[in-house]
Parts: structure tokens; sequence; C-alpha cells
């Protein structure tokens, strides 16, 4: 009898134990569902950021253009 109450007791923790693990799991599951929709966002941010520069980046050129421009009629004129 006493065996048996030994191999209960056991058996009780281990499965205790698979519990609290099954939970750990589970809620180390819902932190990487977490961490997966900020890397994606991240990731939104970083090609808005990019498509920003490369915006601001012709911006730029079409403005040296035309200080370009500018500077030539200048020099026509005088």
């Amino acid at each position: 009898m006493d065996l048996l109450k030994q191999l209960e007791s056991k058996m009780q923790a281990l499965v205790h134990q698979r519990n609290q693990l099954r939970e750990e799991l589970e809620a180390l599951k819902a932190a990487g569902a977490g961490e997966e929709r900020e890397v994606q966002s991240l990731r939104a941010q970083l090609e808005e950021a990019t498509a920003e520069k490369v915006a601001l980046e012709r911006d730029r050129e079409a403005v040296k253009d035309q200080v370009a421009a500018i500077l030539r009629a200048l020099e026509a004129l005088g």
C-alpha cells in the first residue's frame, strides 16, 4: 500500500509539473506572437521610412537641378 501511495504522489506531482509546463509554453507562445507583431510593425515602419528617404532624395536631386539651372541662367545674364 505504501508503494502505491508513493506512486500516486509521484504521479500527481508529474501531472502538476506537466500542467505548469503547458502553461509556461502557452505564455511563451503568446509572448512570441506579440513580438512577431512588433517585428512586423517595425518592418512596416522601416519600409515607410525607406520610401520617404527615396522621395526626399528625388526632391533633393530636383532642387539641385533647379539650382544648377538658375546658376546657368545667371551666368548667361552676367
